[in-house]
């Protein structure tokens, strides 16, 4: 459509000549547009974000933390989720990538995802205000899992849920030992402040641990 409207106000190259860029550049934009369209394609296929919302019990209206946010794509899909009665908490310890979440909500004009910067042992969330919390892809990279763990608890309604949504390391190919085998991450989660209640094996390469606080 934007397209269109160009061919309508005249010459494309004359716009894009108007507005400082080349061909060359015009096309490397198109080209990283259409590459990052394929790429997210490519992952919602894989990751099934609606899916995986669905099978945890992601409603409207909840508030949601996220840990481990990076660039956004899970947490745009988790906006979604809770609409606009809810809100998102999208956690990162690299300002970088809470910058670029940032300037995605501007642009797509979201305005219940709030960005939080923590640190490798404390999401830094707010106390008391979370249904559920999401750690999506980011599990496997923590550098202090159990007190991670331990400094998310204040942050929590009673009963909340913890979702961790990692790659399993026997069900990925050549992950070279990245990612961690389930048993790895029971092992973890057993010497922290929370259970693990089940663990859902439906995608492809990825196990839900769906972990609550130990009474």
């Amino acid at each position: 459509m934007k397209v269109a409207y160009l061919y309508q106000r005249g010459s494309v190259i004359e716009m894009v000549k108007k507005a400082g860029l080349s061909i060359a550049s015009l096309l490397c934009l198109l080209t990283l547009a259409s590459d990052a369209q394929y790429r997210n394609a490519s992952r919602d296929a894989i990751e099934q974000p609606e899916k995986v919302m669905e099978a945890v019990g992601v409603k409207p209206g909840m508030l949601i933390g996220e840990i481990g946010a990076g660039h956004g794509y899970f947490t745009f899909w988790l906006a979604k989720g809770v609409g606009e009665t809810g809100k998102v908490y999208a956690n990162d310890i690299d300002k970088s990538a809470l910058a670029a979440i940032e300037r995605r909500r501007a642009s797509e004009s979201v305005p219940n995802i709030e960005t939080v910067l923590g640190t490798v042992d404390d999401p830094c969330l707010p106390a008391g205000a979370l249904d559920m919390v999401f750690v999506v892809n980011a599990f496997h990279d923590l550098e202090r899992p159990v007190e991670l763990l331990a400094n998310l608890l204040p942050a929590l309604k009673p009963g909340t849920t913890v979702v961790v949504m990692d790659r399993d390391h026997e069900r990925t190919p050549d992950s070279e030992g990245h990612f961690l085998t389930r048993a790895e991450v029971e092992e973890i989660v057993g010497r922290s402040v929370f259970e693990m209640v089940r663990v859902e094996t439906f995608l492809r390469y990825h196990n839900l641990y769906i972990l609550t606080a130990r009474k």
